[in-house]
């Protein structure tokens, strides 16, 4: 608080309330604050007000602007405020409906008002307010609060123009925030991601910035600039390895450039933070299997199958590679009636046919029979065991519809020609 010129003992009220909360005795404090109420002048109150809103003695400041409003108005702004903060939303904008747009508070109004809207998440009408606040003042706090409203109700272009007339630098000062970031960010909303690389590497040249350094080495990896991208990530590695998840997609982008060593090492690291993150669990298992450690790679989609919520994935990883290594039994365990991935089935399908399960076989095989009719592997498949069960009629037909696909397969015309004798 200001130090109160020594008028008469009405300022003294003041200064001993705010002595009695310096040494923290609220008894005092509360005693000089009423007689404050009753003898202060209403100068002197605001800014008693001030100083308790400042420091959370809500209750005490809401009486004073209470009390003061008509001489001073722009105490509906501070009284909007303090009811947001209570939850009262709707008093609030009581409050603010008693500045009048002709007055000079208006302004400050419209700012709370859009604060407010913002909080109900009515980001348009939100917006709506703080347009009409950038009628009112070219301050560019308020141009950024507009381009900040544009970002959330998603008009892009709006929001690029309102930044770009911001100076990049007194933004970072004033609130900490690149507008070249908020545009690249814009830019790759739009699609235009060569902008929105162009921008975001403005902004990490001025200023680092972990997430904006993140978002940029995204950006490049789903463009398919794989070593550009790696030079990112490599720095937020280097600056901030224990910035969350980037492991992951560091760990692609060097999948990309063949450097799966380096990127099983990139998940294993960020597997010794969260040992339960299910897709670094199935990286590693990919990365493994890439190299040739198939130990590994069960032992991580095992690890995976215990805390995932959803193991469709996972059960068609396994069976895939239990298949490979010929360990049927182990196909045929995964087997349950929830099981909707096609390849998962399938798998376990072939590994029932291998045991010399032909009955479950065919069963598996006649219920894959509607989705895979158009894969040319199944249909092979599917013809010799439907002559197995002397299905010859069916036979036939599956054969016909491969050879639609596969035309030149003389080993299915001569088994046409062997139904047909």
């Amino acid at each position: 608080m200001k130090k109160m010129k020594v008028r008469t003992v009405i300022v003294l009220n003041s200064e001993k309330m705010v002595a009695s909360i310096a040494q923290q005795d609220l008894a005092h404090a509360d005693k000089y604050f009423e007689k404050a109420l009753r003898e202060d002048d209403s100068e002197v109150l605001l800014e008693l007000a001030e100083y308790l809103e400042s420091i959370g003695f809500l209750p005490q400041a809401k009486r004073i602007y209470e009390q003061i409003k008509e001489d001073y108005p722009e105490s509906y702004i501070n009284l909007a405020q303090i009811a947001a903060e209570d939850g009262d939303i709707e008093g609030a904008f009581l409050y603010l409906d008693s500045v009048s747009q002709d007055s000079e508070d208006y302004l400050s109004a419209l700012l709370v008002m859009a604060d407010l809207y913002q909080m109900e998440g009515l980001a348009d009408v939100a917006r709506e307010k703080m347009l009409l606040a950038s009628q009112l003042s070219d301050d560019p706090l308020v141009i950024f609060g507009l381009a900040e409203m544009d970002m959330e109700v998603e008009d892009y272009k709006a929001a690029i123009d309102h930044y770009a007339v911001l100076d990049n630098r007194e933004m970072l000062s004033l609130t900490g925030i690149s507008t070249y970031q908020r545009i690249g960010r814009a830019y790759a909303s739009l699609g235009k991601f060569e902008a929105a690389i162009e921008f975001l590497e403005k902004a990490v040249e001025i200023e680092y910035d972990d997430a904006t350094v993140f978002e940029l080495a995204g950006l490049l990896y789903d463009q398919e600039e794989y070593q550009k991208a790696n030079l990112y990530f490599k720095q937020l590695d280097t600056m901030n390895p224990d910035f969350p998840g980037y492991e992951y997609h560091y760990a692609l982008s060097l999948h990309e450039e063949h450097k799966i060593e380096e990127a099983l090492r990139l998940v294993q690291q960020g597997l010794t933070k969260n040992e339960f993150d299910v897709q670094l669990l199935l990286a590693a298992s990919q990365f493994s299997y890439e190299l040739h450690d198939r130990q590994s790679a069960e032992s991580y989609l095992l690890s995976a199958q215990k805390v995932a919520v959803d193991d469709e994935d996972i059960l068609m990883r396994l069976s895939t590679l239990y298949l490979e290594e010929e360990r049927y039994q182990d196909v045929i365990k995964l087997d349950r009636e929830d099981i909707e991935t096609l390849i998962t089935k399938w798998n376990i399908a072939k590994a029932y046919r291998e045991v010399d399960d032909e009955e479950k076989a065919f069963t598996s095989y006649q219920a894959l029979e509607k989705e895979l009719k158009d894969n040319p592997e199944f249909l092979q498949e599917y013809v010799y065991l439907l002559r197995e069960f002397a299905e010859f009629e069916k036979a036939k037909q599956m054969a016909e519809v491969y050879l639609t696909l596969v035309p030149d397969d003389i080993n299915m015309m001569e088994f046409i020609n062997e139904i047909n004798l």
